[in-house]
């Protein structure tokens, strides 16, 4: 009996045991993402057959359980996709999962004509991570971009950036093939405000670093290629923080031939200039609207019309700055008290038309006008009487000035004043066209542009030190510079493109070739352009992971109205076009590591560099020599890392290595040895103002395991010191370098989506965000300020940025 009740139990627990096993819990957890591996939000994810499902967040995340036997099938849909099917076979595949889409080729209305090569040159970037990134520029798209491959700043309250040796002026901005320009007095961070892209209204994003296309304009470093959305639903998003607050709404119309989008932005630096050592009244106030329509005329015709308005003001009151300076055996204190005040005003507005014709699916025409006007006026008259003061004594003591009567190594008076004033008009008509002709793709351009500038500038600084105005004169009082011109240029530009795309097959893969080539005349100084350029893409049959990239050609960099001005304020009537002869080759390679797959590229590149214009950096305000009289390089080579280090999120890393050079060509100095013998020296080739060597951006994200709605985002900046020299002295002093950049901001955010669904509300995104700027309290420099003292040695006192700050931010789209 106790045999056969032993037994039944035994049956009865392998019961159960198979019962447990079938009904086990499986965790289904990964990522949607399109073949360019961006993630595709609000896809639908089923299991074959049953009810069983979900559906992925706004970063393509998705992640639901089931009780299921396996094996099991998955279906993954989205509007637009593919729909894709897999097999499931195992728990660990479950948690794990990248699936990814192709998109369908349908016609909804008119659509434009596509190549089949594509991004030869560019790296595509997802907009919405704008909204992940703790960035103290307050939510511009620039601060995605400055983590780019090739790319360097060292100025976190500006959306300006560096690429591969070039300047703030070498970047080129489209939004909707329409070029994008930016004020022209802007000399600081503070001042700048909002860049013009609204990160609410893009619906793609790419970045090109170098050795892009022809159809891409005339400048020498960098392309950023932005497209605003065409909405199919209504929906919109609002967003605030202690930086300022934004709004979108974007919709259309039933049928869908009418759709618009519209932002307004308002942003502040007040609360982060708050912690700079000049203590004041800041006063900053930077807003801006913008709207995008289309609308389907016909099958056939369309029409698409962008608007831009910006307001800028900046004021400023200082009140007094005390900055500590010099090393542990040489400590220095400078003390300023002021008086005056600043106050300028920068106002743009764009407003662009365009009709597009599609005769069939095989050529697209588009006829596009656009007027753009800027009017700025920089005014202020500061003055500031300063103390430079010995911190201790050679022997380490604290100076006692009655007895050590060196506490006060410097007095003296600055008086800065200023009443600059410009008015400029861009005005523009192009005509563009794109034909596919068998297994070619053909794209054509002719544009033509009218330029009006009127500048009226008087600036200048004088400063006393000791009771000796410097420079000193004993016949007269001299100012430290003195600009003083009004000038009026009108003038007008003609340029052209004519490009090819196509595929050539070999035994050992294929290759896609885009070459073109560009034209450009401009009547100011008659002078005619040409630029040849071509990309090549190799994609080998062996190795279907791997791609190697080969551009180069011609870039010229045509004056534009900064570089046509001398630094008195007088036009150089004969200025020309500087000149860039450009080589990058590079290699792009996905493979496998922890499961999830990863990405990795490679770029060399080589600029040689004639015609230059020479130029020195004050912050972001570029001043030209406005004289074609220097030559020089840029070399270098970029990594980048990018991938899922933390399953469902990506991140990535670049390293970026870099020299550039150039030898003023008419350039010299006396040296006069100790016999009074006089040789003629050539400094030769020596460091440009963008000589960053090297630079190092990260930007990470992660969540916690047991709770992916809690993520933490990191954005890691370090960049090697930039080369400065003493003011308005020669372009052969500036060797000195400033201190690295080194800068650490982290985000921590929760989704709220959640726990306001169950409230029933309209919100499908809602976040709540800390975000902790220059987390380590870093002293960065971005400039000099420059006094003497009583033995008339010269001292270059940094000028801080921004210190540690918390932000709370708060966003919700609907």
């Amino acid at each position: 009996m106790k045999n056969k009740l032993s037994l039944l139990y035994l049956l009865i627990l392998l019961s159960m045991g198979w019962q447990t096993s079938a009904q086990e819990r499986i965790t289904l957890k990964g990522t949607v993402k399109d073949s360019l591996h961006q993630p595709i939000p609000f896809a639908n994810i089923t299991i074959v057959n049953e009810k069983e499902g979900g559906i992925c967040d706004e970063e393509g995340l998705f992640s639901f359980i089931t009780t299921l036997a396996l094996p099991f099938e998955v279906q993954v849909s989205s509007i637009g996709y593919q729909t894709a099917t897999l097999q499931i076979n195992n728990a660990q595949q479950a948690k794990n999962l990248v699936i990814y889409l192709s998109q369908k080729q349908e016609n909804l209305g008119q659509v434009d004509v596509e190549g089949q090569i594509t991004d030869q040159s560019f790296n595509k970037i997802n907009p919405k991570l704008v909204d992940r990134l703790p960035d103290a520029g307050g939510g511009n798209i620039e601060g995605l971009v400055k983590s780019q491959m090739g790319v360097s700043s060292n100025n976190e309250l500006s959306s300006q950036y560096r690429v591969r040796g070039g300047n703030y002026d070498e970047n080129l901005v489209y939004v909707n093939d329409i070029e994008i320009y930016r004020p022209f007095l802007i000399r600081s961070g503070q001042q700048e405000g909002l860049s013009f892209v609204n990160p609410n209204l893009i619906s793609s994003l790419k970045f090109s670093p170098g050795g892009f296309e022809a159809q891409y304009g005339d400048r020498m470093s960098s392309v950023l290629d932005v497209r605003y959305k065409k909405p199919r639903k209504l929906s919109g998003s609002v967003s605030a923080s202690l930086l300022g607050a934004s709004g979108h709404i974007e919709g259309s119309s039933k049928d869908n031939k009418f759709s618009a989008i519209t932002g307004v932005r308002y942003k502040t630096n007040q609360y982060l200039l708050g912690s700079l050592d000049v203590s004041g009244d800041y006063n900053p106030s930077f807003f801006d609207a913008q709207t995008f329509l289309t609308y389907q005329l016909s099958e056939k015709w369309a029409i698409e019309a962008l608007g831009y308005y910006s307001q800028n003001n900046y004021s400023f009151e200082p009140i007094d700055r005390e900055t500590s300076f010099g090393t542990i055996n040489d400590a220095k204190k400078l003390k300023i008290y002021f008086e005056g005040q600043e106050k300028d005003l920068f106002q743009t507005g764009l407003g662009a038309v365009s009709l597009k014709f599609l005769p069939n699916s095989s050529n697209q025409y588009k006829l596009t006008a656009m007027g753009y006007r800027t009017y700025e006026e920089e005014t202020y008259d500061i003055q500031g009487q300063y103390w430079l003061q010995n911190i201790e004594n050679l022997d380490g003591s604290t100076p006692n000035p009655q007895e050590d009567g060196i506490q006060n190594i410097g007095v003296g008076t600055n008086l800065e004043h200023a009443r600059n004033d410009l008015l400029g008009i861009i005005q523009n008509m192009a005509l563009q066209g794109k034909h596919q002709l068998n297994d070619h793709l053909l794209s054509w351009q002719v544009k033509y542009q009218h330029e009006y500038f009127k500048d009226y500038i008087n600036e200048w600084e004088m400063r006393d030190s000791a009771g000796y105005s410097l420079p000193y004169s004993d016949k007269e009082v001299k100012f430290v510079y003195a600009y003083n011109a009004d000038a009026e240029t009108s003038s007008n530009r003609v340029t052209a493109y004519l490009q090819d795309e196509f595929r050539v097959n070999t035994a050992n893969g294929f290759i896609l070739v885009n070459a073109g080539i560009r034209i450009n005349y401009w009547d100011f100084n008659d002078e005619f352009l040409i630029s040849p350029r071509v990309n090549l893409l190799f994609y080998p049959n062996i190795d279907k992971t791997t791609r190697y990239r080969l551009a180069g050609g011609i870039y010229y960099q045509s004056p534009f109205y900064r570089e046509m001005r001398r630094p008195n304020g007088t036009i150089n009537k004969n200025i020309k076009a500087q000149k860039s002869v450009q080589i990058v080759a590079g290699i792009d390679r996905i493979f496998e590591a922890m499961n999830r797959q990863f990405k990795f590229t490679s770029e060399a590149y080589y600029k040689h560099l004639t015609n230059l214009n020479p130029y020195q950096v004050d912050n972001v305000r570029v001043r030209y020599s406005g004289e074609n009289n220097a030559k020089g390089y840029a070399t270098g080579i970029d990594f980048k890392l990018n991938g899922e280090f933390v399953p469902g999120v990506e991140s990535w890393a670049n390293l970026s290595l870099m020299k550039t050079e150039e030898d003023i060509l008419d350039d010299f100095y006396i040296d006069t040895d100790e016999n009074d013998n006089e040789t003629t020296v050539y400094p030769g080739y020596i460091p440009r103002p963008s000589d960053q060597r090297v630079s190092f951006s990260l930007f990470f994200q992660d969540y916690l395991p047991n709770n992916p709605s809690f993520r933490v985002n990191l954005n890691l900046l370090f960049s090697t010191g930039l080369p400065f020299g003493p003011p308005q002295s020669p372009r052969y002093m500036a060797t000195n370098r400033m201190p690295a950049y080194r800068r650490v901001d982290i985000g921590f955010s929760k989704d709220l989506t959640k726990w306001l669904n169950k409230k029933n509300t309209l919100v499908k995104d809602c976040r709540i965000g800390l975000e902790v700027f220059n987390l380590f309290d870093i002293n960065n420099t971005i400039s000099y300020f420059w006094v003497r003292d009583i033995h008339n040695r010269q001292y270059a006192v940094p000028n801080y940025l921004t210190s540690r700050r918390l932000n709370l931010k708060l966003s919700a789209y609907f």
